[in-house]
């Protein structure tokens, strides 16, 4: 892994974050045509910064590192059914839970509707399932994650993207039809349990990220797999709670076992 004094994290927040404020709130009040587009972009611009970052930098040793992990298909067995079958799994059994509280049995059905947004079916399946993981990840695990470990053991590297990332997907609740305004209008109990998911997600996939050796390709599978599971079936907005519930349980279970990769400053992949 680069040393820290190549990476500019501050700069690469900054810019993404102001961003997403600026193209949220154009989209908040833009024509319903345009808030798509807006949001697509929006998307592009971790993958743009990161890209712009690397390349600008003309270090040779960050350039190859990117090209490195970019292509490194080879996941370990053992994690690839983690990235398979972790949040299916979860999603599965936070349904049977909510089958106590008496909701319904229908929750294990395919959903009628798997877009984010109402009037954009095929994009709004293509960019949850498809370009976001592609897009976001290039950008967060492609610079965002790295400029942040290579000052910070891997839990408070965890805990400031957790909070960072959350930050970044703040403009999206003022979107009408989009999934996040959805939320908002089922209730702020609904808002902040998507806030503490994304929180401890970010826990998850940077674990699964430096544990196939910063896999950029092996975290787009596991990014992909988290919002098909969350979109798949008739879900309902409770039982996404007994899901980040069990997020949190799974999520301080690894640290607890695993609590020297996350905390020792040493545990840094180095090629």
């Amino acid at each position: 892994m680069p040393p820290p004094t190549i990476y500019h994290p501050v700069v690469f927040y900054l810019v993404t974050i102001l961003i997403a404020f600026i193209l949220g709130l154009i989209a908040a009040y833009a024509m319903k045509q345009l808030q798509m587009p807006l949001l697509l972009l929006n998307l592009c611009v971790p993958c743009i910064t990161a890209i712009v970052m690397i390349f600008a930098s003309r270090n040779e040793i960050l350039v190859q590192d990117f090209w490195n992990r970019l292509f490194l298909f080879k996941i370990s067995p053992n994690y690839l059914i983690v990235i398979l079958f972790l949040m299916p799994c979860i999603v599965f059994l936070a349904t049977a839970i909510s089958l106590l509280f008496g909701y319904s049995t229908a929750q294990f059905s395919i959903s009628n509707d798997l877009s984010v947004m109402k009037g954009w079916a095929i994009l709004g399946i293509a960019i949850p399932l498809l370009l976001a993981p592609i897009l976001e990840e290039l950008g967060w695990r492609g610079y965002g994650v790295d400029s942040l470990r290579a000052n910070f053991n891997l839990f408070t590297t965890s805990v400031i993207f957790g909070l960072l990332w959350a930050v970044w997907h703040l403009p999206a609740f003022f979107i009408k039809g989009y999934y996040h305004n959805q939320l908002w209008d089922l209730g702020i109990i609904y808002v902040i349990n998507f806030f503490v998911s994304v929180f401890v997600v970010a826990f998850l996939m940077n674990w699964v990220y430096y544990k196939t050796d910063r896999s950029i390709p092996a975290v787009i599978l596991f990014h992909s797999i988290l919002n098909l599971s969350s979109m798949l079936f008739k879900t309902e907005p409770f039982t996404k709670c007994i899901v980040t519930i069990l997020l949190c349980v799974i999520t301080i279970s690894i640290i607890v076992y695993d609590r020297n990769f996350f905390f020792n400053q040493s545990v840094i992949p180095r090629k």
